[in-house]
C-alpha cells in the first residue's frame, strides 16, 4: 500500500522485508481526479533507501522509503468494448 509519493520518492507498507541499495519496480495508477484521463498509470523504477518495521500485528509490516530513478506515464488499454 503506497502512503506516500512525491518526484523524489515514494514510501509504501509490504508485509516481508527488502534490503536497503535493492532496485525495484513499480507501477501506481493515481485517482482520475489527479490525472484527468481514466486508466492512466506510472510506472518506474525506485532504489530501497530505507527500512522500517511498522508493526508487528499488521499484513503490511514492513515500512519502505525508495528513491525513484525514473519513470513514465501511460495509459492502460479500456477492456470495454
Amino acid at each position: 500500500m503506497t502512503r506516500d509519493i512525491s518526484t523524489g520518492g515514494l514510501y509504501f507498507r509490504i508485509g516481508r522485508r527488502l534490503s536497503v541499495g535493492m532496485r525495484i519496480g513499480f507501477s501506481i495508477m493515481p485517482p482520475s481526479e489527479v490525472t484527468q484521463a481514466t486508466h492512466a498509470f506510472i510506472s518506474g523504477w525506485a532504489k530501497v533507501v530505507r527500512i522500517e518495521e511498522v508493526s508487528e500485528d499488521s499484513v503490511d509490516r514492513v515500512g519502505i522509503g525508495a528513491a525513484i530513478e525514473g519513470y513514465k506515464f501511460g495509459q492502460a488499454e479500456s477492456s470495454t468494448s
